[in-house]
Formats: C-alpha cells, sequence, structure tokens
C-alpha cells in the first residue's frame, strides 16, 4: 500500500487529473506544543493517564484544565483533531476523584457522537476504580431501554445524551432526576459549531430551560464547550451561553502535512459552458483510492448524492463488499455497524452525508474527497479534517460541481483557504422558536412575576407570557403563574425542524429508515424513486395519518427530482428604499409552497424522461424576507434593446382558432406518442422552432411550425427548448452568490422571482427569503448589501467563458434552448449605472 505523497506524485503525473488540477495547497507538519501535568491533578488521574501512554498533555488540553479549577465557563476552539475531549474528561474526572458524588452532564449533537465518547469515557472511568464504575456513566437517548434509563436516573454520575433528549426525555422529567441535578458540576457541549440557525435558537432555549431546573436544585454548573474555528466564535457563544467564559483557540496538537486539491471536471461542452459530471469524477476518484489501497471517505451534501455515487461504485465493483453508504436515514444499527467497520479499516470507502462530518474517532483515514461545496467554510474545512486524524500526511480533493459556488472557488481558490469561517448566526428570541420554550418551561416548573428567561427582562418575559395567558395555555395563582393543560408540550416541538414527526419507510413489512416530515412530501410522494443503501425502491404509497411510506423494491432505468411552486402572501412591510432603478424592501412573508409533480431523469446521463404529477396540500410558514424590483424605465430600456425576454408570449388574436386547426390536421392524437385527446382534456399545440426566435408572430404560427403533443409529451420536449428569462438567470445567479456574502449555508436562505409581483406593486421583483420559519435575519441583511453582490455578480458573468450561460452564471441551458446571460448581462449593467 502507498502512502499519500507516492499517490500524488503517480496522480499528478497521470495527464488525464493533471489537466483537471486547478489549485493545490499544502500545509506543512507542525510539532505540538507540551506540558508537564498541572500541579492541582490527582495523582490517581496523572497514573490513569500515564499507564494509556500519555505523559504530557497539549498547551491547550493545560491551559483548558487550569481554567476549570479556577471554577470558570470555557470554550475550547482548537480545529479539527487536536484532542478537545480531554479539555473536559480531565476535569470531570479531577472533580470525581476528589468528590464521587459529582456529576457531569455531556452533551452531543447526535447519537452517533455520543456513543463514540461513551467507549473512551467509559474505559478511563473503569480503569479508576472497580468494575462498578461502569454503571456511573450512561447514554441517555432514543435508543435506551426502559430498564437501563431507570438505573441511569439511579446510579449514573455521567449521562451522555443529546439535546433532544434533553428536551424530551430529562428535562420534563427533572423530579426522577433530583440526585443528579443537586450535584451536577459540569455541563459538556461538545462540537458547539454545530448549534446554528434554527438548531441553534432551539437549543439556546433548551439551555435557559436546563439552567432554570439545575438552580431549582440549588446546582450552578460549570460549562465547558468545544468548537471548531469559528468566525466571532465569541459572540456566537456569548449569544448561546449568556454567561461568561473563558475562551482557548491556541491549537497545541501535532499536526501532519496536509494537501488540498481544487479539481474541476473536464468541460465536455465548450459552448454551453457544460462540464462532466461531478458524481462521475468523484467515483473515478474514489475508484483510484481503492485500486491503491488507502482509505478514503466521500462527502456528498445530499442523500441522494450518497446513494448515487454508492450504486455507481457498486456497479463497478460488483460483488465488492467494502464500499457503504452512510447517511440520516439508515437504522441505528445500520449506522454503528458501519461505523464500528470504518474505524477498523474493514471499509475500504465510505460515501456519506455531513452525518460523518462531527468528531466521531474514525481511525487515520487517508483521503477525503468533497463532492461539491458543503454549504460553509466551516464545513468544508471540518470535512478535509477528517484525514490524517494521526498525524499522518492527508489529502483531500474538492470536486467541483457545474454550480456557480462551486466554480466560484474553481476561479477563487485563496478564497476557501484564506476567508475567515462562517458567522454562526442564531436567533433564541425568535417568537416561533421562544414561545414553544416558554410552553415546557412552563411545564417543568412555574415563573414567577419576578423572574428573567435568558437575556430577556422581566418585562419582556411577561409579554411573552401574556400571548400564552391570552390563548388558555397557563393559569396564575398568586405570584407565580403555572402551565394550563394535561398535554406535554416537549413532545411536538423538534429541536431540528418546524415539525415534529417523521415517516417510516417499510419495504416487504419491515422498517429499513426514515425521513423526517419536512423532508417526506418531496423524497417519498407517490411514485418517487428512492435510493437506499445502493438499491432503489418504487414508493407505492405515503400515508399522512399514519407517517409510513410504503415502498417496493424495483431496479428502474430512472430516479426522480419533486417539482415545487411556491408564492407569498405580505405580513409586514418594514423598510423601503429605492437606489438607482430598483426599489428594496424587506419585511415579513408568509411562504406557500407545495410539490406539485416530478420529473423521471434517466441514471447516468440525467435524460428527462417524463414527469408526473402528486395531490400533496401546501406548506405554509412565515419568515423574513427581502425582495427588490426593477423600475419601469428600466424595464422599457430592457424592452427597448429586445433583451427583456420575461413577458408572456404573445401568440396572436387568431392563436385560438389556429391552435384547433392544428389538432383536427392531426387527428386529435399526440404525434409523439400516440395518445388521443378528448374534450375534458385537450391536446397542447407546440412549436417546434421556439416561439420568441420569431420577430414576427405570424412566421412562428405556421402549420409547418405547429405539431399536437399531450401534456407529458409537451412538457419534456419544452424542457429540452426553454429560452431562460433574464429574471430567472438573474435570480439563480443572485442565489447562487449570497452564501458568499453572507457567510451561510446555502441552504439557509432561498430566492424566487415574479414577473408581476404582489410584493411590488406588480412590477418584476426578485424575491429571498429565509428558509426557517421566523428567520434569522440573512434577508435583512440583504437588504443593506445586495449592491456588493451585484456588482460581484456582474464581474463573474463577464469572466466565464460560455456562450448563452451556464450552471456556472445565470443557470443550465436546455440542449436546444438558449439561456439568460446576455440578458442578465445587460440588466446588471444598467442596474448599476449611477443615475
Amino acid at each position: 500500500m502507498m502512502d499519500i505523497n507516492e499517490f500524488l506524485e503517480d496522480f499528478r503525473k497521470k495527464k488525464y487529473f493533471k489537466t483537471n488540477i486547478i489549485a493545490h495547497f499544502t500545509e506543512s507538519a507542525r510539532e505540538g506544543q507540551s506540558c508537564d501535568f498541572p500541579a492541582e491533578m490527582e495523582a490517581s488521574l496523572i497514573s490513569l493517564l500515564k499507564q494509556k501512554d500519555v505523559h504530557k498533555l497539549y498547551s491547550h488540553q493545560h491551559k483548558a484544565f487550569l481554567s476549570a479549577q479556577k471554577g470558570r465557563n470555557l470554550v475550547v476552539s482548537t480545529g479539527v483533531a487536536s484532542g478537545k475531549s480531554f479539555c473536559y474528561i480531565l476535569p470531570i474526572l479531577n472533580e470525581y476523584i476528589k468528590n464521587q458524588e459529582s456529576c457531569g452532564l455531556l452533551l452531543f449533537p447526535t447519537k452517533a457522537l455520543t456513543q463514540d465518547q461513551m467507549q473512551s469515557f467509559q474505559s478511563l472511568i473503569c480503569q479508576l476504580g472497580s468494575d462498578d464504575q461502569k454503571s456511573k456513566t450512561g447514554i441517555y437517548d432514543g435508543d435506551t431501554s426502559g430498564e437501563t434509563r431507570r438505573l441511569i436516573r439511579q446510579r449514573a454520575n455521567f449521562v451522555l445524551t443529546n439535546p433532544d433528549m434533553l428536551h424530551l426525555g430529562i428535562l420534563p422529567h427533572h423530579t426522577k432526576w433530583a440526585r443528579f441535578f443537586q450535584n451536577l458540576k459540569y455541563i459538556v457541549i461538545d462540537e458547539v459549531h454545530i448549534y446554528r440557525g434554527i438548531f441553534g435558537s432551539h437549543f439556546c432555549n433548551v439551555l435557559r430551560r436546563l439552567k432554570r431546573i439545575a438552580e431549582y436544585y440549588g446546582a450552578k454548573p460549570q460549562f465547558i464547550l468545544t468548537s471548531a474555528t469559528l468566525y466571532k466564535v465569541k459572540d456566537f457563544i456569548q449569544r448561546l451561553l449568556e454567561e461568561e467564559f473563558d475562551l482557548i483557540f491556541e491549537n497545541g496538537a501535532p499536526v501532519g502535512e496536509k494537501h488540498f486539491i481544487f479539481y474541476n471536471p473536464p468541460i465536455i461542452d465548450p459552448e454551453m459552458g457544460l462540464r462532466k459530471s461531478s458524481l462521475q469524477e468523484s467515483v473515478l476518484l474514489a475508484n483510484k483510492f481503492l485500486e491503491k489501497k488507502l482509505q478514503t471517505l466521500v462527502f456528498a451534501h445530499t442523500r441522494r448524492k450518497v446513494e448515487l455515487i454508492l450504486s455507481y461504485l457498486q456497479q463497478n465493483r460488483k460483488g465488492s463488499n467494502n464500499i457503504f453508504g452512510y447517511r440520516s436515514g439508515y437504522l441505528a444499527e445500520e449506522r454503528r455497524s458501519i461505523e464500528k467497520r470504518f474505524k477498523q479499516a474493514e471499509i475500504n470507502v465510505l460515501i456519506a452525508t455531513n452525518a460523518m462530518e462531527l468528531g466521531i474517532d474514525i481511525g487515520s483515514l487517508d483521503a477525503v474527497i468533497i463532492n461539491g461545496y458543503p454549504g460553509s467554510i466551516s464545513s468544508t474545512r471540518q470535512q478535509s479534517g477528517r484525514a490524517g486524524r494521526k498525524g499522518a500526511p492527508s489529502l483531500t480533493i474538492f470536486v467541483a460541481t457545474s454550480n456557480l459556488i462551486d466554480q466560484f472557488f474553481i476561479q477563487h481558490p485563496e478564497f476557501l483557504q484564506d476567508s475567515n469561517p462562517e458567522e454562526a448566526l442564531l436567533d433564541p428570541d425568535n417568537p416561533y422558536i421562544l414561545l414553544n420554550h416558554l410552553k415546557c418551561a412552563l411545564f417543568e416548573k412555574p415563573f414567577s412575576d419576578r423572574e428573567t428567561y435568558g437575556d430577556l427582562s422581566q418585562q419582556q418575559l411577561s409579554e411573552f407570557l401574556g400571548i400564552l395567558k391570552k390563548y388558555g395555555m397557563l393559569r396564575e395563582t398568586g405570584e407565580k403563574m403555572y402551565w394550563k393543560g394535561d398535554n406535554y408540550p416537549a413532545d411536538s416541538i423538534s429541536l431540528r425542524a418546524a415539525g415534529a414527526s417523521g415517516y417510516l419507510l417499510k419495504a416487504e413489512g419491515k422498517v429499513i429508515g426514515t425521513v423526517d416530515e419536512n423532508s417526506a412530501f418531496w423524497m417519498v410522494h407517490p411514485e418517487a424513486v428512492y435510493l437506499h443503501g445502493g438499491e432503489s425502491y418504487f414508493v407505492e404509497n405515503l400515508d399522512r395519518e399514519k407517517y409510513i411510506a410504503d415502498l417496493i423494491p424495483l431496479k428502474t432505468d430512472y430516479y426522480t427530482q419533486s417539482q415545487t411552486t411556491t408564492d407569498f402572501n405580505l405580513i409586514e412591510l418594514e423598510k423601503k428604499e429605492e437606489k438607482g432603478r430598483i426599489v428594496k424592501f424587506a419585511g415579513d412573508l408568509q411562504v406557500i409552497s407545495q410539490v406539485t409533480g416530478f420529473k423521471k431523469l434517466k441514471w447516468f446521463t440525467n435524460e428527462i424522461l417524463g414527469y408526473g404529477e402528486v395531490d400533496l396540500p401546501s406548506v405554509e410558514y412565515c419568515t423574513s424576507g427581502f425582495w427588490f424590483s426593477l423600475k419601469k424605465d428600466l424595464v422599457e430600456k430592457l424592452i427597448e434593446n429586445k433583451i427583456w425576454n420575461n413577458s408572456k408570449n404573445q401568440y396572436g388574436s387568431e392563436w385560438k382558432f389556429i391552435a384547433e386547426r392544428i389538432r383536427q390536421r392531426d387527428g386529435n392524437i399526440c404525434r409523439e406518442c400516440g395518445l388521443k385527446g378528448n374534450d375534458s382534456k385537450k391536446l397542447a399545440v407546440h412549436h417546434k422552432i421556439p416561439f420568441r426566435q420569431f420577430d414576427d408572430p405570424a412566421e412562428a404560427n405556421l402549420p409547418d411550425n405547429l405539431v399536437t403533443l399531450c401534456p407529458g409529451c409537451h412538457k419534456k420536449i419544452e424542457s429540452q427548448y426553454i429560452i431562460q428569462s433574464g429574471l430567472a438567470g438573474l435570480t439563480y445567479l443572485l442565489l447562487q452568490l449570497s452564501p458568499v456574502f453572507l457567510m451561510c449555508d446555502k441552504t439557509d436562505i432561498k430566492a424566487h422571482f415574479e414577473v408581476r409581483s404582489k410584493l411590488a406593486a406588480n412590477a418584476p421583483a426578485v424575491i429571498f427569503y429565509d428558509s426557517i420559519p421566523g428567520g434569522i435575519g440573512l434577508a435583512d441583511k440583504l437588504f443593506t448589501i445586495i449592491t456588493k453582490v451585484l456588482v460581484k455578480a456582474s464581474d463573474l458573468i463577464k469572466n466565464c467563458s460560455c456562450k448563452d450561460g451556464c450552471p456556472a452564471c445565470t443557470g443550465p441551458v436546455a440542449e436546444h434552448g438558449a439561456g439568460a446571460k446576455k440578458s442578465v448581462e445587460n440588466m446588471l449593467n444598467l442596474l448599476l449605472v449611477e443615475e
């Protein structure tokens, strides 16, 4: 087996790969900085560490221990694979040796990470005493049996759990945990950088509730937090923890040599700017690592991409049992088995979503392939850091997709390498989130009229409690307010999404996985093809009452992609400002989205094979929005220059009669598939050469250019002849570019365009909105910086080498269609002209 440096030397000699390598960054190996054990550390703990062949501490571990001994809250932000777990394990064990009544609560964002840390923590504590010490530590999560839960409540000093279980299973039943809370000395929050956005906003409120309960039992626990490198980490932790803390960010751990390659798949159609599939290139690279027996982790952004890469690799290597997928939706025992086998190097290639991004110990990994920008600089570095975790040399290959943001980083690799990670945003006082947790807090313990909650003043808290009182959810008795009702509020609140329920996936009478409620409509709608473990399943039925999706194992030559419509209603306009040739708006929006159908896409080629319709209810929520409209003089200028193609086609006054004559000529039969039309469902009349390519409507409507098609065939053929509108191209460009300026995940913000928007007095508008209910301030920030984004968009489109538009600028162009590049470029030129 060759090492990474030998592989790199061979890899760069291959002509095919050499031409696709855009940039290669190398981070030199670095020796660690060590310190002797602190004088404050108990002798028995030092002896135990020496037995484990640990004779010194890294400098940041030493600082963390001393800070904890002073009773300070502590945040350790020292990057990936730096031994951060010792920063909380050592103070906890030191305290336990001195006082065997002391307790610690350790919070991890995922079950996998909880399981991983349990093994190392329990092995240490068992060596401090008799075998009975094993019962002092326990995992308390959804997979824990009822009897084990009872024993943990009675005996355990150290409870490892996740925020969801703390929210659902511990805080509402705190009276059963009286012994534990009375002796609670430390609260550990591992991988704290994960708590941003909606999850972080919920989690901050769970911490507020946890502190209330600890105080009730007379405890004032210290917090020890660990984090990957974050931008403005101090501001973020202050918002999350709402307490003072010490911050340690100097990394004393040794670092092996790290290679990071920016890899751009080759262009296969220069005119349309189309590149070879990033999925296929990732498969090709993974195969190369397999051949050289280098253990590799492939990251894919979505569950579907994980399954596609897994399927392609398994088809290339039939009979191979060392290639696996890993993502949410797999059953717990399946995930645990994969984690164990990967750690023991029984699995050579693992394809995973960001579920494998966190600090699970997976041994000494050689290489990481990142298929497409994962949505944030922080995630990119976390994923890259999974390789070479034992100080060995490592390689990361970032395989760019055709998307604009990936191609932006290919053009500016230094931006990804040198920029600060994103600022982690959260808003615990988001009213949708806050009110839900006040219900939980009331259930757990009554509020007094002099109480505060987090950073809320007595007055602010009183106003929110007043809302609950208005809706009959609390009762007042003297100076206290109590939860009114028999229900259990935490049970209906999910920390990670708006909905609390998930769907079971059943195939041949057996549950094979799960899908969260928010994803079910687009992933497992009726007639969808669902991918699991490299196998394909046909969705026969989606039972929305029982939350079950019935699947049938089915080999298909296609997969499905859902289609969604979105509408908006204005709740409240907060800001309006004229800026050059646009009008900017910001306010609260009601977003109404609905999955209405799906496309069937051929494996490997992504050729559209057909369409289907589904009947599912719409999903509604309120959030923050920013939108801008184009002024009338700008639209008139674009029309005058013949580059405005957003208006509806005007086929002429005779079109109704012309279309009927064509149907009669064709015998009212689809000329593509032979389907016969009827009075209830008329067939469509299609322009062979798109209508917009003619200056004269009469010429476009000549019989030779018209053909009768059924709705299905019409949709399929139209998809190959789309003339992309300028507004669509502009929206695509700005949406792809905005996360770079907002320093957020690309899933945190969404955008749509409307030719006649009711949000802007029927003017053309581009609409951005936060993707979570209530919003976290992204759209509002865009209101301020939109000019910067427009300037960068103009620069990017001018430097793109394609002719009509491509995924790296204004979006993909249909096979026989026309892109919006010229229209968008002219639009931006006019938008940025100073009046």
